[in-house]
């Protein structure tokens, strides 16, 4: 349908009426030039400002606004003008000529001459005061906030930003208008684009963290609808947390040196009996789940507390820590572990290994620890010497039906304990395992 068909539908109306339509509005309505001043007002002008249309005609409407409001307003026009776009919804604070506020919603779109040049702006304001203060306060509250807010169309764009969230992307309030996620991140527009998928899906859209510029932000989008339940956009709130997740990962360095502290022995620097009773009970069960042998040997230095009583427990401390250097340099796997167990006492757990193959690691460790050549003046040999005692686990035999794995760490324990207290009947200086099978129900330690 062409123009001239559209108007022939269009009633008569005189000048008098239109004018009569335009002067006793609800709306007020006006026309400024491209320097943002009155050209024409109508009568609804003295209703909400109090001024008479003359007086208006040749200011600017920012010549009836608080002056900080009269900034906010100005820079949000002049980049309307600078796009030379329409615009509506500007909410404004006005000062009557009584000295009140009242708020008007401003819209308006641009004129142009026959050269396409912009001539000015014709619009409307609408008095919302009753419901403009709080839409202002809304306003101030979401641009001031220091928690990053924006609203995302379906291209990535930034229909809203505040100025946390201009901030975080280092842009301008007047660059944000024209400013798309997708450009500035296109790997986090790829997260959101997923969003958008899930929210058309009904699916929950959950938050993520993000990091951008060295910094950790969590990122809680929701989705927003229009009037026929389809979704338009994202509203998306970025928290940064970068000194949360700074706390945390110095907490948890912090509790890893506590565990290795809970784990370790202070004099010597192995791991103590509370800890290797655990990895025992570990060690068992695997022995068990695989059917192999587990074999553990049990040391203590010879005539120790005579030890002490001649050379003094500094220097007692001094041969704890040479003999614990002495036993874990002696060529064991990764997976063999050594303690001290209590005392002057060392416990090492060796997995995967037979009554044989622990009998020769204990030997070994024993000629390693007389190798040291400590000085032992109160012992028969004058020098430092080791006894220990070997038991092992042949978990390929038929286990107790429902034995806590407790109970057979601590059988194999007390047989390596027996096999010690033998060596030391014997002379001291010496490895033994019991010469027969000892057993604790079905539990066995080959000897």
């Amino acid at each position: 349908m062409n123009d001239g068909k559209r108007r022939s539908y269009l009633p008569d109306v005189d000048e008098k009426h239109l004018l009569d339509l335009l002067h006793h509005n609800s709306d007020w309505v006006w026309e400024v030039d491209a320097q943002g001043r009155y050209t024409w007002v109508s009568g609804v002008v003295h209703e909400l400002l109090g001024y008479e249309p003359g007086y208006v005609i040749g200011r600017t409407p920012f010549d009836f606004m608080p002056p900080g409001e009269a900034e906010r307003v100005g820079a949000a026009f002049s980049d309307i003008v600078a796009q030379q776009r329409p615009f509506s919804g500007l909410v404004n604070r006005n000062m009557r000529a009584d000295g009140q506020i009242v708020v008007l919603e401003t819209s308006g779109i641009p004129l142009f001459n026959e050269k396409g040049e912009l001539t000015g702006y014709r619009g409307i304001d609408r008095n919302i005061s009753n419901l403009g203060e709080r839409v202002l306060q809304l306003e101030t509250i979401y641009d001031t906030t220091p928690v990053a807010l924006c609203m995302l169309d379906l291209d990535g764009r930034l229909v809203m930003s505040n100025k946390a969230m201009n901030g975080l992307l280092d842009i301008t309030q007047e660059q944000a208008s024209d400013c798309f996620l997708g450009r500035i991140m296109p790997d986090v527009w790829h997260q959101f684009q997923n969003d958008f998928i899930r929210a058309e899906s009904g699916a929950e859209i959950l938050g993520r963290e993000i990091i951008w510029r060295e910094r950790c932000y969590d990122t809680q989008p929701v989705a927003l609808y229009n009037a026929s339940k389809r979704v338009v956009g994202l509203s998306v709130t970025w928290v940064d947390i970068t000194a949360r997740r700074e706390a945390e990962q110095k907490l948890a360095s912090a509790n890893q040196v506590l565990q290795q502290y809970a784990q370790r022995d202070h004099l010597t620097g192995l791991y103590n009996r509370r800890y290797m009773d655990e990895c025992l009970i570990n060690e068992i069960q695997q022995a068990v789940d695989d059917h192999f042998p587990l074999s553990v040997c049990l040391v203590d230095i010879d005539y120790f507390k005579r030890y002490n009583d001649n050379y003094g427990h500094q220097s007692g401390d001094n041969c704890l820590r040479a003999v614990a250097k002495a036993l874990v340099s002696s060529q064991l796997r990764p997976e063999d572990n050594v303690s001290r167990y209590g005392g002057e006492e060392f416990l090492i757990i060796l997995p995967r290994t037979d009554r044989n193959g622990a009998l020769a690691i204990a030997e070994r460790l024993r000629e390693n620890i007389t190798a040291l050549n400590l000085p032992h003046v109160a012992s028969p040999t004058a020098s430092l010497t080791i006894s220990i005692g070997v038991a092992t686990l042949y978990a390929c035999q038929s286990l107790p039906p429902n034995i806590p794995l407790h109970f057979i760490a601590s059988d194999l324990i007390h047989h390596a304990d027996t096999a010690l207290y033998a060596a030391k009947n014997r002379g001291r200086n010496q490895v033994v395992a019991m010469p027969e099978t000892v057993s604790t129900g079905s539990v066995h330690n080959a000897r």
